[in-house]
């Protein structure tokens, strides 16, 4: 466990640099998924559906 704390620590840090810290939803979901591959898997597909922008279909673009 503690190497995991380590790597979260690490990983915030590198993400702190580029200005994007880790949230703490974000640590929890890292301890959550570690070890588990299918597990990672399925976050990074709902984590990419969440963030996602779907386009409008209903409005035609005008020239």
């Amino acid at each position: 466990m503690r190497d995991l704390e380590k790597l979260i620590d690490e990983v915030n840090g590198s993400m702190s640099m580029e200005g994007m810290p880790l949230t703490q939803a974000d640590k929890d979901r890292i301890r959550h998924c570690a070890g588990n591959e299918e597990l990672v898997e399925k976050t990074i597909a709902e984590l990419i559906k969440k963030h996602t922008a779907v386009m409008d279909q209903t409005h035609e673009q005008q020239l």
